[in-house]
């Protein structure tokens, strides 16, 4: 029994090794792309995160009787919190309720939903092309909302991953959203940044900066952190509702 145990604890502690190295070997890699600018945005200390926020959405959306699309479920951590008898979850790997890709879900399905939350691939053509097929598949006056719009470290934003913790380059998205026309766009400050999304219009639009945006870096994040729409979780919940105070 003890032999057992200490073989799995080697093996665990192997593994977290060798993942720790290759780490430090891709980030030593991609140094060129170092940026000394970081934000302590300490999450833990919100209070709130996407599982409060999604709730709210479907509570403001019919409660029990919403309709709910998940792209990106894995453990099933937000999944199984959310209070909708009409939920969908997408996810090529492991959770939610259909094993394939998002590319592959809204190719087959004309289903209309009430509240879609976005967190699959975490890089920006995906999350794009997730994006605006969410939007098509919306209700109007419906809620998108996205993961991962907010990162600390040039490392947590870099694509190819260089770490566990990864928010991947979604933020240029956020930066498209931001100038959108038929959209009501914020930012959510809790849980690494969610993105908010009101669908006013079906002719929304927003435009494609990918010209400028596929190659940039966290500098440029960082030059535009300050014209992107902020909020608290506080005023997001006077938004769902009707409220906007900003």
């Amino acid at each position: 029994m003890l032999v057992t145990i200490y073989k799995r604890l080697l093996d665990i502690s192997i593994g977290t090794l060798l993942r720790k190295l290759l780490e430090k070997i891709l980030q030593f890699k991609y140094k060129s792309c170092a940026v000394a600018k970081r934000y302590d945005w300490d999450w833990e200390s919100k209070g709130f995160n996407r599982v409060a926020l999604v709730n709210q959405l479907l509570f403001k959306s019919g409660g029990w009787d919403s309709s709910y699309l998940e792209i990106g479920c894995a453990k099933n951590d937000l999944f199984f919190s959310v209070g909708a008898k009409n939920k969908i979850g997408v996810d090529p790997v492991e959770g939610g309720t259909h094993r394939m890709t998002s590319d592959e879900f809204f190719s087959e399905s004309s289903a209309k939903f009430d509240v879609v939350f976005i967190d699959g691939l975490h890089v920006y053509e995906q999350a794009r092309s997730d994006a605006f097929n969410a939007l098509e598949s919306v209700a109007l006056g419906g809620w998108v909302a996205f993961h991962d719009f907010l990162p600390s470290t040039w490392k947590e934003q870099h694509v190819p991953r260089l770490q566990s913790t990864w928010t991947g380059d979604c933020w240029k998205l956020a930066i498209e959203l931001s100038k959108a026309k038929g959209l009501d766009f914020k930012i959510v400050e809790i849980d690494f940044g969610v993105g908010l999304v009101r669908k006013r219009s079906h002719d929304w639009v927003v435009p494609d900066m990918r010209d400028v945006l596929q190659d940039a870096d966290f500098e440029v994040f960082a030059n535009n952190l300050q014209s992107l729409p902020l909020i608290s979780f506080e005023t997001a919940v006077q938004f769902i509702n009707g409220k906007n105070p900003i």
